[in-house]
């Protein structure tokens, strides 16, 4: 924070103490302010999120279950010193990254967002009359938010230079559905991406990964995504060869799925989880639905269309309390004449948290290789560890490849515990019970249990 802006802060705490103590406002009831108030809860978000200044990380409750107007407004002030705080650590924490320097293990700040900008510029016009009554030049304030923006477009514009990254998964298993223990490099990719202009940028996959049993020996490699953003006042549109707007875990990047692998569904109806296209996403404020819309060949990677039907997404995701909601729908047609078949997939998401326990669930029916199939998973996790990042989970996940036939019908449990190392070390340990039925296509692969250890290093 610049010192200028340090010593005026100063300078306002003194008076706003005087003031408090003049007017009784740190024992006075009047215009208090209770836990169920707007006012309260922003300012608790803030402190949940460290950032009031000289207050500790952590909700307002645990200091008091209300606070006067005045209390609210000496509160305000020191959210503007802790935005200023935050970003200069994020600064700090970019300039290490860039610098190599791995001498301390300080954690990464949490980066704070246009939303935490806006909370404090609404609660600076609701105290703008006990703020005055401080002596606090309310316009000041607002140059003091102003600087932290500028801060925050200059921490932007330093994680938007061109970078390499990527992972590599090493991996033992134990399947029994084809009798095989063995180790593996399962996966390895590399990611290049980085802005060309002002509003565009761009990123380019590679992929390495294991061949299955009976394939040729060696490993294949595959160009997995290649695509331009462009930035729109309020969203984005992205071009090229890029993941699907599904649902949650489609989206999800691979080092951060809790099982290491995606529900069978998932790859069966989205194989590769890419294509190339046209999308187009649009989101008014944080707090408001995102909407995803795409238009896409519908024959996957490195493919061209095989006919004259393109195939069309849309996605829409709801913030609600504690998590989201979405809906997705993908309508379209594969192979031309008598070979064709409809591509339809319609399905609902959710994610929730409640305390520690996070909650993931998705749910698809449609029509897949002309016949009508069905989905759905849920999985639920629970941290351990008070030291470092880990969750033990559960996951259950099912597919009907054929809804209107009998025994086709896959089913799988996963019980695993994941545990982060260090910042790019993953370990993740997992046992799969399969149950697939006597009719279930690829039955030789998927009848019988595995178990797998995977230790994952991002770059």
């Amino acid at each position: 924070m610049a010192p200028a802006l340090r010593r005026w802060l100063g300078v306002a705490a003194v008076g706003v103490c005087a003031t408090l103590l003049l007017s009784g406002g740190l024992w006075g009831d009047a215009g208090s302010i209770g836990t169920a108030d707007w006012r309260y809860r922003e300012l608790d978000s803030l402190a949940r999120a460290g950032l009031l200044s000289g207050h500790p990380k952590g909700p307002l409750g645990a200091w008091r279950d209300h606070i006067t107007r005045y209390e609210g407004a000496s509160l305000t002030l020191r959210a503007i010193e802790g935005l200023g705080e935050a970003y200069s650590a994020q600064g700090e924490a970019l300039h290490r990254i860039a610098q190599a320097d791995t001498s301390t293990e300080r954690p990464a700040p949490r980066p704070v967002t246009v939303e935490d900008l806006a909370r404090v510029e609404k609660l600076i016009e609701e105290f703008r009359a006990e703020l005055l009554t401080m002596g606090v030049r309310v316009d000041d304030l607002a140059a003091a938010l102003s600087d932290i923006d500028r801060r925050m477009k200059k921490v932007e514009a330093e994680q938007e230079r061109h970078a390499v990254d990527g992972y590599v998964q090493f991996r033992y298993q134990d399947d029994n559905a084809v009798d095989k223990e063995e180790f593996l490099v399962r996966r390895a990719r590399v990611n290049v991406r980085g802005p060309v202009s002002e509003r565009t940028s761009y990123r380019i996959e590679f992929q390495l990964d294991a061949k299955e049993a009976g394939k040729a020996r060696g490993s294949k490699v595959q160009l997995r995504t290649a695509y331009a953003d462009y930035k729109l006042e309020r969203g984005r549109l992205r071009i090229g060869q890029a993941k699907l707007p599904w649902g949650y875990e489609l989206l999800a990047s691979v080092p951060k799925l809790w099982t290491a692998e995606r529900a069978l569904f998932m790859d069966r109806l989205f194989p590769n989880q890419r294509d190339i296209g046209v999308q187009w996403s649009y989101r008014r404020s944080a707090s408001s639905p995102q909407v995803d819309v795409g238009i896409f060949n519908g024959t996957g990677i490195n493919a061209s269309d095989n006919n004259d039907r393109k195939n069309v997404m849309a996605r829409v995701d709801f913030p609600v309390r504690d998590g989201s909601v979405a809906v997705s729908g993908y309508v379209g047609e594969d192979d031309e004449g008598v070979d064709a078949t409809d591509q339809e997939r319609y399905g609902v998401s959710a994610r929730l948290g409640q305390g520690q326990v996070q909650w993931l669930a998705e749910y698809v029916t449609g029509k897949d290789g002309g016949y009508d199939v069905q989905g759905w998973y849920a999985q639920v996790g629970h941290p351990l560890s008070k030291v470092r990042p880990d969750l033990l989970f559960v996951k259950y996940d099912q597919y009907d490849e054929n809804t209107d036939g009998p025994g086709d019908l896959f089913r799988r449990w996963s019980v695993g515990y994941w545990r982060q190392l260090d910042k790019a070390t993953r370990l993740t340990l997992v046992h799969e019970r399969r149950k697939p039925q006597s009719q279930f296509s690829e039955l030789s692969k998927w009848d019988g249990n595995a178990t797998y250890a995977q230790m994952q290093v991002a770059f």
